[in-house]
């Protein structure tokens, strides 16, 4: 079966399934294919005030052998523009990938007995490194999403593993004219050509 889909979304499905090794490669991590777990389009509420708990989705988070990667997509007709080299994003795409690494470095690996003491316990740790948004209550679809996935790291993990934010970076070998090495504060950039992968304007997705 093959599907036909648009922009970033249908890119880093397509990326995923047949660009792993490269994908990989890239961020010289030595995992296998086989040894990865990949959730894609993890959404924990559609981003809010700095008062609201949510923070969005990740492109995709990525677990290897001993490594989470936190990810992002763009493509060449992304709204962000590369300056010198550097694609710069959003403050609350950074906060988020910030959010999560401290859910799980705190939550899946700081001991604690049940969410609600982690809230009581952890919430205030995040004031005091100046971030606002508060964590989720514990009766929230959204606390039952991160639970449902910090789980799954926990079974991936024996022990608290590495955590990085990596951006993958989609663009037309006959259009593009740069590539960023650099993007937001700590990202790993991962640029891959897509040109092959078109029917038109449409990305073709092999299933």
């Amino acid at each position: 079966m093959q599907i036909l889909a648009y922009e970033e979304d249908a890119l880093t499905f397509w990326a995923l399934q047949n660009k792993l090794p490269l994908i990989l490669h890239t961020l010289q991590d030595p995992s296998l294919p086989s040894q990865c777990d990949i959730f894609f389009r993890p959404s924990f509420g559609r981003g809010g005030s700095d008062k609201s708990s949510q923070f969005g989705e990740f492109a995709f988070i990525l677990l290897t052998e001993n490594c989470v990667y936190l990810g992002e997509s763009k493509w060449d007709k992304s709204s962000e523009k590369i300056v010198d080299g550097v694609l710069t994003l959003r403050e609350e795409q950074q906060l988020r990938h910030w959010m999560f690494k401290f859910c799980i470095e705190e939550w899946a690996y700081g001991g604690y007995s049940n969410w609600h003491e982690f809230v009581e316990t952890a919430g205030p740790n995040l004031q005091k490194k100046g971030i606002t948004k508060p964590l989720d209550p514990v009766n929230s679809l959204l606390a039952s999403n991160l639970r449902v996935v910090l789980g799954v790291i926990q079974q991936h993990y024996p022990a608290r593993p590495d955590v990085r934010n990596v951006l993958l970076y989609f663009y037309d070998r006959m259009l593009s004219d740069q590539l960023p090495h650099q993007a937001g504060k700590d990202f790993l950039v991962v640029s891959i050509d897509y040109q092959d992968s078109l029917h038109g304007n449409f990305v073709k997705i092999h299933c």
